[in-house]
């Protein structure tokens, strides 16, 4: 067995049950005044501090508006740190602390994150050697979700980061931790194959067809998003003012979460780790998971630029009639119709015919949560030059030109692709 590897049997988090020497009190009764933590911020601090980012904010949702935004400086970060290296991703460098930052941040379920971590690097004798040095466990814990630990008053966030960070292996395990979730979640989120028209079968053609009609009937035959109307719409159906409309197009029935994405048990578990609820895949083919887009639009929203987001109007409730839905802009640069639309503006669905499901909430703000991360992090933007650069494979073929940008999960996606169209 590998030194420092935890025992057979042993909860990874068994090093942080004892109770430890609280450090609470000195001769001139000096106690411990640090917050009680949970696990994801003990994590949240520790990166923050190696990127330099401010842990005081209140809240993440009511951050300057850079905060949520590409094109914010705070962003274009520098993927090398002194603490860990980024890793590689089909030629492209991704910043590990950034990355892992917005995860703890902006995922659903944070704490279930920061245990899925924390077990990873407590496998390394040294690392929880430094826990017990560093932190105090607060209370007994009801399980290991419920964990919290405090910092001892004699140590500071800058020399826990320096001392854990010296340990190879716990940068090891976060790189390897956060790369598991660019590569597994985020970019297929991104790559995911196009709503399909037709997966070549009867039953495929019928299922995507009801669906459309649905979306087409809910939303009045045009996209709440852009406001482009079916160019295609049916003889008794009469069109609103052109006032009241941006475009004419052709439009389709778009997927939130993936189509493809209950065949991923890969990316099914990334998608239940980080939202918590395995609900997530389970009704991929319904209203509650499709809205009306044109093709640009389609492309745009899988590249995280935009999203929807839910929000209750009553936190006491949680019926259908109490969720407002809000356009959120994550890319200054949209096409022109979507430009229109301002962050924080309403979306209302389901104007035409309400005994259509509407998208549902969680659905939306599984998908709004990955794009705040995608974008906080910087992995937004280098998703799209990966995919620039698989294109420009697909178009050329894998010759000698482009083999070099060819990386090992996209070879992975294209078999996949392959297995489940059979």
């Amino acid at each position: 067995m590998e030194e420092g590897a935890s025992q057979p049997g042993t909860p990874a988090v068994e090093i942080l049950r004892p109770e430890l020497s609280s450090g609470d009190s000195h001769e001139n009764h000096v106690f411990n005044t640090n917050p009680v933590l949970s696990l994801a911020d003990i994590f949240r601090h520790l990166t923050a501090k190696a990127t330099g980012i401010d842990i005081n904010h209140p809240d993440p949702d009511t951050l300057a508006d850079g905060w949520l935004h590409a094109p914010s400086n705070i962003f274009k970060v520098n993927v090398e740190s002194k603490y860990v290296e980024p890793f590689e991703y089909s030629g492209h460098k991704i910043s590990v602390i950034h990355l892992a930052y917005a995860l703890l941040t902006y995922g659903l379920q944070p704490n279930n994150l920061a245990l899925e971590l924390l077990k990873k690097v407590l496998k390394h004798r040294k690392v929880r050697e430094l826990m017990r040095v560093y932190f105090r466990m607060k209370g007994k814990p009801v399980n290991d979700q419920d964990l919290q630990l405090q910092l001892k008053i004699n140590y500071t966030w800058e020399a826990v980061v320096d001392g854990l960070f010296e340990v190879v292996a716990f940068g090891h395990e976060m790189r390897r931790w956060a790369r598991r979730y660019f590569a597994g979640l985020l970019v297929p989120m991104v790559a995911a194959k196009g709503t399909p028209s037709s997966n070549g079968t009867a039953t495929g053609n019928r299922t995507q067809a009801a669906l459309r009609e649905l979306c087409l009937r809910r939303d009045g035959h045009m996209t709440v998003i852009g406001r482009v109307w079916n160019r295609f719409w049916p003889k008794d159906v009469v069109p609103p003012p052109r006032t009241e409309l941006w475009d004419y197009g052709a439009l389709k029935a778009c997927h939130i979460i993936p189509h493809g994405s209950p065949e991923s048990l890969n990316l099914r578990e990334l998608l239940v780790n980080f939202s918590g609820d395995s609900f997530i895949v389970d009704m991929i083919n319904h209203t509650s998971n499709a809205f009306m887009l044109t093709n640009q639009f389609h492309s745009s929203f899988r590249r995280f630029e935009w999203s929807i987001e839910a929000k209750l109007v009553d936190e006491q409730r949680n019926d259908g009639d109490n969720w407002v839905y809000v356009f959120r802009k994550f890319n200054p640069y949209l096409p022109r119709a979507l430009d229109q639309h301002v962050d924080g503006e309403e979306v209302i669905f389901g104007g035409k015919d309400g005994n259509i499901p509407s998208p549902n909430p969680e659905l939306l703000n599984v998908y709004t949560a990955l794009a705040r991360v995608a974008n906080a992090s910087g992995a937004a933007e280098a998703i799209d030059l990966i995919l620039r650069d698989e294109e420009e494979i697909r178009e050329r073929g894998l010759t000698g030109r482009t083999w070099g940008k060819v990386g090992q999960n996209y070879l992975v996606r294209q078999l996949e692709r392959l297995s489940t169209s059979e």
